[in-house]
């Protein structure tokens, strides 16, 4: 993630003719990742991640401006690699590929972190902003488009409700996670996948039975 001017609305900062170490970023994102994985985020100080990681506050802050960027990136160096929309198969099987994804995430130690982010951006608001502009709007838009995609090519009805269907998949993950601490195996997940597609394609599918 490497911002293109000297400071981008990401938190991120660059430091002109000063060359990164990319070993010191690299252990300040593990450890950040790993505090979010035991303690809460309001008791994780940037003080912490550094001395942790070995390196000043004054290197932590030549790349995040607040504490709040450093720990999304952290996560987002584990997202951007477990959860991304393959290119291949339908856009169906893409979506559903991604949802399990998705579901493989939401298991185990990055689950805790998930939802420890989600229960943080309730009373940081700058937590929140982040979390909106840098994880949960990119995501939004790469789920969208491809059921919309899944739309045009008529693998889901015309009159899908694209907000809807999407609620309607992940809504029972996250109530597993937040609530219930439940384990999200692939058999919940593709049984929770299939029931939402089978509902909103029914009313086509009895439409088109009545027709002939």
């Amino acid at each position: 993630m490497r911002p293109k001017s000297d400071q981008t609305g990401t938190g991120l900062k660059r430091t002109a003719g000063r060359p990164r170490s990319e070993v010191s970023r690299s252990a300040l994102l593990d450890t950040a990742y790993n505090f979010l994985k035991s303690k809460p985020i309001a008791a994780i100080s940037t003080l912490q991640i550094a001395r942790k990681a070995g390196v000043s506050t004054a290197t932590v802050y030549r790349w995040w401006s607040t504490k709040e960027a450093l720990l999304l990136d952290a996560f987002l160096s584990k997202a951007d690699v477990a959860i991304a929309p393959g290119s291949d198969g339908s856009p169906l099987e893409r979506i559903r590929e991604y949802v399990l994804q998705v579901g493989r995430f939401f298991t185990g130690e990055n689950g805790i972190v998930v939802a420890r982010l989600l229960t943080a951006i309730q009373d940081n608001a700058v937590l929140h902003k982040e979390f909106m502009e840098r994880v949960f709007s990119p995501r939004d838009r790469e789920f969208r488009t491809l059921v919309k995609e899944a739309i045009k090519k008529r693998q889901l009805p015309a009159g899908t409700e694209v907000g809807v269907f999407m609620e309607t998949i992940v809504g029972p993950l996250l109530t597993r996670l937040l609530i219930r601490h439940e384990r999200i195996d692939e058999p919940y997940v593709l049984s929770v996948f299939n029931r939402v597609v089978a509902g909103a394609t029914a009313p086509a599918a009895a439409e088109t039975a009545a027709r002939d």
